[in-house]
């Protein structure tokens, strides 16, 4: 499990960001949560959210899928993305400072970004294929990651996006009603602390009103 510490790309400086990323050695799973977002806790599901809470949550980018590494280069292929699919290869050069330190230089798009690895996370890597449900009830094949102490469950959403670089552009776009804006922000993404063999506690979610509660890894 990797902890991004610095983005560069361009003029802009990032290091505000949460990034994290669970790698095993064929998937991978990444949730990044702009310092911006609201703590938008207070609610108990997705639609209690009003229009304008829900907008704040299409910045968040998450994703999970497999990687394909040929000696320093390693590309993403994300079969599930929070943010609408491109035509763009996510691709890096990667390289070790140390053993806790990744360096990461896009090759497709000009970017530079520094990870640190998470004490003992290479203890208890796992991926085990689950299922869940979309907030229609509809089941949609999930993923249930381990490491170390740390947990990631990746849902995705049942219904397509629009064509479009981002959901923000997209809402500016095409005008959606809070239902369909709903279904393009049914995605979950959660990540957490191991309680015991059988749970977790959710710490860092594109749900923020998932966060603090309990995932039963039994009941996936």
């Amino acid at each position: 499990m990797w902890r991004r510490t610095l983005l560069e790309q361009g003029h802009t400086l990032d290091a505000t960001t949460l990034v994290l990323w669970i790698q095993t050695e064929q998937y991978h799973v990444d949730i990044r949560i702009p310092a911006s977002r609201p703590s938008l806790e207070s609610v108990e599901q997705l639609e209690d959210y009003s229009f304008e809470q829900l907008v704040c949550l299409a910045s968040q980018q998450g994703f999970t899928g497999v990687t394909q590494v040929k000696r320093n280069v390693a590309e993403w292929l994300r079969d599930h993305d929070y943010q609408p699919f491109n035509s763009r290869r996510d691709i890096a050069e990667m390289r070790f400072e140390n053993d806790h330190i990744l360096i990461e230089n896009g090759i497709d798009a000009d970017y530079f970004e520094r990870w640190e690895k998470v004490p003992n996370s290479d203890l208890n890597l796992s991926i085990r294929p689950c299922e869940g449900q979309d907030r229609h009830g509809t089941k949609v094949p999930a993923r249930l990651f381990t490491s170390y102490k740390t947990f990631a469950y990746a849902r995705p959403r049942s219904k397509p996006l629009p064509s479009a670089d981002s959901i923000s552009e997209a809402i500016s776009t095409h005008h959606p009603s809070k239902e369909e804006l709903l279904d393009w922000l049914d995605f979950e993404i959660s990540f957490g602390e191991i309680s015991d063999e059988n749970q977790g506690m959710i710490t860092h979610s594109t749900f923020p009103f998932r966060e603090g509660d309990a995932l039963k890894f039994n009941e996936l």
